[in-house]
């Protein structure tokens, strides 16, 4: 029986992969450090203890954890300070590399980004220059290299790093749930072309990826995205065809967006609430675009594409409306 210690385990990927792990026969105790505990889990082996982070750890736990987890972190881009990234995803993983020094656990499974490299055109592996240009690129980034400096003077520590694309799925609320209520509603435009190309997906991969990572001895960062590269223009066609949506989607010029998304942050500023940012109109634009065939090359599968993830998510929503 294997126990696991995961961080952020009340989040989004935290919540599939809790109950993957409860699918296994091997599985013992999971214990979730957080700042809100995972919800709907009534199985014996879930445990919960508040934890935020940013915090020395105050506490002691009695039983043993062969591997951390650490999903725990911001993500959300933009939304954040520039300091809070720093605050909580280098800074609070190094004071869960303490907890495992602490409590002797000698591995260590992270989840960083594909923002580690800088976004554009050109397809990025393993082993292409990381330079990223955003805090939580940069934060996620020095966390990495904390986790490497971690293992390096001790044989028995190993570390698995992926770096995903956008991960989406139930209770995701984020880039795809965003995109599709867009589509739905018929304010959802293409910035500039249809051929931006954007790396992604699905969480249950994600967490399949992790469980697989924890059964191997071993140091490597992987890139994690669908083997295609999807382009923007591909996911709405994806989307309208498994959702039935009619949308006719316009084509929209940067140089246009970029002035009308400053003077909606503008309002925002000034109390009138609104979800237009000129780093998601960034977003849509310049392709973020990854190539996972390392982790392929060793031994994983993908179990989902693009069509068939969004018709799962689709089923997991009892085939109403995406959350």
């Amino acid at each position: 029986m294997k126990n696991y210690l995961i961080t952020g385990g009340g989040g989004f990927i935290g919540g599939h992969l809790i109950t993957s792990l409860l699918n296994l026969v091997d599985t013992g105790s999971i214990l979730i450090l957080d700042i809100q505990p995972a919800s709907g889990f009534e199985d014996k082996r879930v445990k919960y203890q508040y934890w935020d982070i940013r915090q020395i750890a105050e506490f002691n736990l009695s039983e043993e954890y062969e591997v951390c987890i650490h999903l725990a972190a911001l993500c959300k881009e933009p939304g954040f300070s520039w300091e809070e990234y720093f605050e909580t995803n280098y800074i609070g993983t190094k004071n869960v590399l303490d907890l495992c020094d602490r409590l002797q656990i000698k591995k260590v499974l992270f989840t960083s980004t594909m923002m580690v490299y800088k976004a554009g055109e050109e397809r990025r592996d393993e082993n292409s220059l990381t330079a990223p240009d955003t805090a939580y690129g940069i934060s996620k980034l020095l966390a990495e290299k904390e986790i490497q400096c971690w293992a390096e003077n001790d044989n028995l520590k190993s570390y698995g790093i992926l770096r995903p694309s956008v991960v989406f799925g139930e209770n995701e609320r984020g880039n795809f749930t965003r995109l599709y209520y867009g589509i739905k509603s018929n304010r959802f435009g293409y910035v500039g072309r249809k051929t931006t190309v954007k790396s992604c997906v699905y969480v249950k991969d994600v967490c399949q990826c992790l469980i697989y990572l924890s059964k191997l001895e071993l140091r490597e960062i992987y890139n994690f995205a669908f083997i295609v590269d999807y382009q923007i223009g591909q996911i709405v066609k994806q989307f309208k065809g498994v959702f039935q949506l009619k949308a006719m989607i316009p084509t929209l010029p940067l140089w246009l967006l970029m002035p009308v998304s400053r003077f909606f942050l503008m309002l925002n500023q000034l109390g009138m609430k609104n979800s237009i940012h000129p780093r998601r109109i960034q977003k849509l634009y310049f392709s973020t675009n990854i190539d996972s065939q390392k982790i392929i090359d060793m031994g994983f599968n993908f179990s989902f594409d693009l069509e068939s993830a969004l018709k799962d998510w689709k089923n997991d929503c009892n085939n109403k409306d995406l959350y």
